[in-house]
């Protein structure tokens, strides 16, 4: 299927229609899925500083600074946007007063958004100068192709001195850049900027080539920029330039280049990115985007219109799904090594590290060698272990294996799992350690290739050594000894006490269960699960049976106000979803926690499904204005709101998840700029609303399992890497026909009730089969269809209790 075309990267280059607070912060260039570079434009960020972001794009900008090799999409710090250059016929500005230091922050390049388009794998965009720049990728190289407008004024500006934290550029003793002795090339590093409070700079090599020679009577290096000129005729405007990078060498990025990129063929390069990402897109194919299909079903404009709507938010979602993690090791298996060994080495340099290479760290799968192929970096796990850890494990196990691996190794090397990695570095922007979340997710997801038993090592690490730590950065602070021996992290010992307990316990739950998972070494571990399963519920330790809240206590066991970071209580308190029905009974039962579910969300109690649904800036965190993270209502936007829609299913109130998912979809989730509801935090945001979608959701993020849904396509296939395919359709389509309740599901033609999906009832593939209405039911809500529930609960049952005379698949 030609899935392509529905998606619009740039969706989410601005602050949300809804909420306006914060942009998705993803930039529309060339990427590869996973792809080292991600070639494309970075902007001066209107209202949000220099460098919108590490995405570098702000859509509500008129101007283009310069065009950069990399970029993360999503995340709210700035970082990245490395060898900036950025074509111009500007004459004047390139006098020898300047020396081009002016020419990336000119107002010459100034464009128009009808003359920019982009899609997958591709960017163009055509200045007010007339000057038009296309760009495409390979996973570790960028191809531009530049038209000239005036063939007498071709000049193309190189800088490394400058980047998407760097406003006035760096020094030049941090950058180096050379000209080829052939006078069509062009060497050297760069280095980008600490990211989000990480200390040291850290570099990136790259490797130029030029199909036109570059002109010999210039003095094109000055300063560390290259300003460069080329002989063009009227007939022939374009400069095409080619550029590997490394976080290695020079020659590394050379032969990332050589490897991936040797010939100069623009549209091939752009042609197979795009397959690429058409082979990733198929992996869930929606009926619809079938042209067969769409036009059997007979749908009136408005309906088509709106299929159309919905076909492009589920495929460019998805699409950013796939945007991280990065690749960061070369061709040849080479990387920089997350080792710092002088720890009290300034931050505003580039310390020397080892070159490491994925062969350096053999490991055992069932018993036989292994090895990884590829080193990842760009991992937001605060962000991406509720929802799109998971989605990447089931959809790609092959990368998401070595995803893990790369962590462990990170690990090897540093000395603990790391927090947010970006390239060779850690930083602890949120309390806890979320590395093992993703692992644990990854692996029960279906991630199972990789060193399983310096993982476990690791996973203990992390939960049980006050001292563990990457290098310098420990997000402990002295936290942890504290909370094995209190149950809970005191007020004065963290500016967000409560949020740090929740989510200490969350990884006290997903350690036990990654440990008990090994059969091999399970009993052995067993002392250490059960401290955790214990561990696991901690927040009763700062409920308050007064107020039925989350609160804190301070370091003599009062209880005091709550702190939570990015969010607040209403939302947070619905994180830790493997310990629901503990929570509700707490609330006071299914029909107090409906309450404040329904509070939360902004339903309508006066008429109860009938009357006015909450609009997008109360789903946004703007219920109550100001801002969202501070709201008291939902705010989807961030991932502490990411699991509550789902909690209706433990309350005995499935149709309330039925009902509000597709209104949260549809209100913000937009086809716009602003098309999204917070960050994007490498595809976070952007996988709920695909697992949304399809009626499904990792609620509990380590454990192989899937809250249930309506699902909003009425014919959906998940390709599964072994071959397998799941099947899931309903009698109508959900959005069009307005018809968002569940009367009835069946797996492999069998009827299930329950709003819990074991894993592996679908692991191997099969149908699920729903029948809709347009009316709230009671399918799923009854109590003894409540989902099993508890830190070491039998999550592989469809419900908490068996169901003697139910025909259901247990």
């Amino acid at each position: 299927m030609a899935l392509t075309q529905y998606v619009n990267p740039f969706i989410g280059t601005t602050f949300s229609d809804v909420g306006g607070t914060f942009s998705g912060d993803n930039n529309p260039g060339a990427q590869t899925p996973f792809g080292m570079v991600s070639f494309g434009p970075d902007t001066r960020g209107s209202g949000g500083g220099y460098g919108f972001g590490s995405g570098g794009y702000h859509y509500d900008d008129t101007a283009i600074q310069f065009f950069s090799m990399t970029h993360l999409n999503g995340p709210g710090c700035r970082s990245q946007g490395a060898v900036a250059m950025l074509p111009t016929d500007n004459v004047e500005q390139i006098s020898a007063a300047n020396s081009g230091k002016n020419i990336i922050m000119s107002s010459g390049n100034s464009f128009d958004h009808k003359n920019e388009a982009a899609e997958p794998g591709y960017y163009k965009v055509k200045f007010n100068s007339g000057i038009l720049s296309e760009m495409t990728a390979t996973t570790r190289s960028g191809m531009a192709r530049f038209t000239y407008s005036d063939s007498a004024k071709a000049i193309l500006v190189i800088d490394p001195t400058r980047n998407n934290t760097q406003k006035s550029g760096m020094s030049p003793n941090l950058v180096e850049i050379v000209l080829g002795a052939d006078g069509q090339s062009i060497s050297g590093h760069t280095v980008v900027g600490p990211f989000c409070g990480a200390q040291w700079y850290q570099p990136v090599y790259f490797h130029a080539q030029f199909d036109k020679k570059i002109k010999r009577e210039t003095s094109p290096v000055t300063n560390g920029v290259a300003i460069l000129h080329f002989d063009l005729t009227d007939a022939d405007k374009v400069v095409q330039i080619k550029v590997g990078i490394s976080s290695v060498s020079v020659a590394n990025a050379k032969q990332n280049l050589d490897t991936e990129n040797k010939d100069w063929a623009f549209d091939t390069v752009k042609a197979n990115s795009a397959k690429n990402w058409n082979s990733r897109l198929n992996t869930i194919q929606i009926g619809l985007a079938d042209p067969v299909k769409m036009a059997a079903a007979k749908l009136t404009a408005d309906q088509a219109a709106a299929a159309d709507t919905n076909l492009r938010k589920f495929y460019s979602a998805f699409y950013r799904v796939f945007s991280g993690p990065t690749v960061y090791s070369d061709v040849n298996g080479d990387y920089r090594s997350m080792k710092q060994t002088d720890l009290k080495q300034p931050g505003d340099i580039v310390p020397e590290r080892a070159t490491e290479n994925v062969a350096n760290y053999p490991f055992k799968v069932d018993g036989k060698d292994a090895t990884y192929k590829t080193h990842y970096s760009g991992y937001s796990m605060w962000d991406t272990y509720r929802s799109q850890a998971q989605m990447v494990a089931l959809i790609a196990p092959e990368e998401a294996s070595d995803m893990m691996q790369s962590l462990v190794a990170d690990a090897q090397q540093c000395g603990a799992f790391p927090h947010w990695v970006d390239g060779s570095e850690d930083t602890t922007p949120m309390e806890g350690d979320h590395a093992p979340n993703v692992v644990a997710g990854s692996y029960v997801f279906g991630a199972k290739k990789f060193d399983l038993e310096n993982a476990r090592k690791f996973m203990k690490q992390s939960v049980f050594d006050p001292n563990s730590a990457c290098n310098d950065k420990s997000s402990s602070g002295g936290a942890l000894a504290v909370y094995r021996k209190k149950g809970y992290v005191p007020s004065s010992g963290s500016g967000h006490s409560s949020s740090g307990t929740i989510e200490r316990m969350m990884t006290d739950r997903s350690v036990a269960a990654f440990l008990a998972a090994l059969p091999s070494t399970a009993g052995a571990d067993k002392a250490d699960i059960e401290t955790l399963v214990a561990g696991a519920k901690n927040w009763t330790n700062i409920f308050d049976d007064t107020t039925k809240t989350l609160r804190a206590k301070d370091a003599s066991g009062a209880m005091v106000g709550g702190s939570f970071h990015e969010s607040t209580e209403e939302n947070y308190i619905w994180t830790f979803a493997y310990d629901w029905t503990s929570l509700i009974s707490k609330l006071g039962g299914k029909a107090k926690a409906i309450d404040r579910l329904n509070n939360l969300v902004s339903f309508d109690t006066g008429k109860p499904f009938e009357g006015k649904e909450p609009t997008g800036a109360q789903l946004d965190g703007q219920a109550e204005g100001g801002y969202p993270e501070n709201s008291h209502k939902l705010y989807i936007g961030n991932e502490p709101a990411f699991q509550a829609p789902w909690a209706y299913n433990w309350a005995g109130g499935a149709k309330y998840t039925q009902y509000i998912l597709p209104i949260i979809m549809n209100n913000t989730f937009l086809t716009t700029p602003g098309g999204l509801p917070g960050n994007d935090d490498m595809g976070a945001t952007s996988s709920w609303y695909v697992w949304s979608a399809l009626g499904l959701f990792p609620v509990i993020p380590s454990t192989p399992g899937l809250a249930v849904a309506t699902p909003q396509f009425s014919d959906i296939t998940l390709w599964f890497a072994d071959g397998n395919k799941l099947h899931i359709t309903t009698d109508k389509e959900a959005m069009l026909a307005k018809a968002p309740y569940i009367k009835e599901m069946k797996l492999g033609g069998t009827v299930y009730q329950g709003t819990w999906l074991p894993l592996d009832k679908i692991a191997k593939g099969g149908e699920i089969r729903f029948t809709l209405s347009d009316k709230p039911t009671d399918w799923g809500s009854g109590d003894d269809l409540t989902p099993p529930s508890g830190p070491d609960a039998d999550y592989t049952k469809a419900t908490a209790k068996p169901l003697p005379g139910v025909q259901m698949i247990q």
